[in-house]
């Protein structure tokens, strides 16, 4: 069992955007470290200062390649679709968020120095920011892991981070990592290589809201949104690593007020209404606004 109810209450060069533009039962409070942003820019602005915590923590503690997960902003969502314009939309959401995690990294000792930019695959929005001791490596893929390699291994003894990224590594019948043994091996070393310092993830499960919160060197922390205040996110486990899908369907069945311990009647009835609400225009001060600024 690694997930348990909390004991206690308690930059650089702008780089433009792509061309063609078991379960447990809680009521305590998570620790302090694990609090959670708002919404909006407020959330984007907190989310960062955030990540350049845990990954300052993870590089003192000597961890120098290290993986990041931002939750994005919304940009110009629309009923339909929270992201109509994919991956370079996400990337104007999250250019800005990193471009501010790096600038506050680099006034770290050794890792100081001016940051160049450039795009290593414009169809899938990659992006790197580049300096003598100090990288990162936005939305990398599979097929961009040839220049995450070289990124790395050109700074051994500096900070190299990939944020969001966009391969899987579970789930799939053929992995994105490779078909020839050898090729997917060396790639599977490759991330794993990377460790995690900050993960902010947003999950929707059996019509709960859930958030995954990591930050080095804190527990995980499952974040449950409340249904009758939907403003409150309130902590119901901290797991010693990353939980499974079952792990967490399994800590929200336990949580006395969450959809998951409910009939399946009236989990289908808040979905409809959830579904309805979907529906209407997202609150101006939820997003940001077109342009990501």
């Amino acid at each position: 069992m690694i997930c348990a109810a909390p004991a206690q209450p308690v930059a650089g060069q702008a780089v433009a955007a792509p061309a063609a533009a078991a379960a447990m039962p809680t009521r305590a409070r998570c620790a302090a470290s694990a609090q959670l942003p708002a919404v909006a820019r407020a959330a984007a602005v907190e989310t960062v200062a955030q990540a350049v915590a845990a990954c300052t923590k993870a590089w003192e503690g000597g961890i120098k390649r290290q993986r990041v997960e931002l939750l994005l902003p919304l940009i110009g969502a629309t009923d339909l679709d929270d992201w109509p314009g994919g991956i370079r939309q996400q990337f104007k959401a999250a250019q800005p968020m990193v471009e501010e995690l790096l600038r506050e990294l680099k006034k770290l000792p050794g890792l100081e120095g001016p940051l160049s930019a450039r795009i290593l695959d414009d169809g899938d929005a990659v992006a790197a920011w580049e300096g003598k001791s100090l990288a990162a490596v936005l939305f990398p893929t599979a097929e961009t892991l040839g220049e995450v390699r070289k990124i790395a291994e050109a700074r051994r003894d500096g900070l190299v981070l990939i944020v969001n990224p966009q391969w899987r590594t579970e789930g799939n019948v053929v992995s994105d990592l490779g078909i020839l043994p050898w090729v997917r091996k060396a790639n599977e070393e490759l991330v794993a290589s990377f460790r995690e310092a900050y993960v902010l993830r947003q999950l929707r499960m059996n019509s709960d809201d859930v958030k995954l919160l990591y930050s080095y060197p804190s527990p995980w922390a499952v974040q449950l949104r409340r249904p009758d205040a939907p403003a409150q996110n309130e902590c119901v486990a901290q797991c010693a690593s990353e939980p499974s899908y079952r792990e967490l369907e399994a800590t929200l069945r336990g949580v006395p007020w969450s959809m998951s311990s409910k009939p399946l009647a009236e989990r289908l009835q808040y979905e409809a209404a959830f579904l309805r609400k979907s529906l209407e225009a997202l609150p101006q001060d939820q997003q940001l606004p077109p342009g990501g600024q």
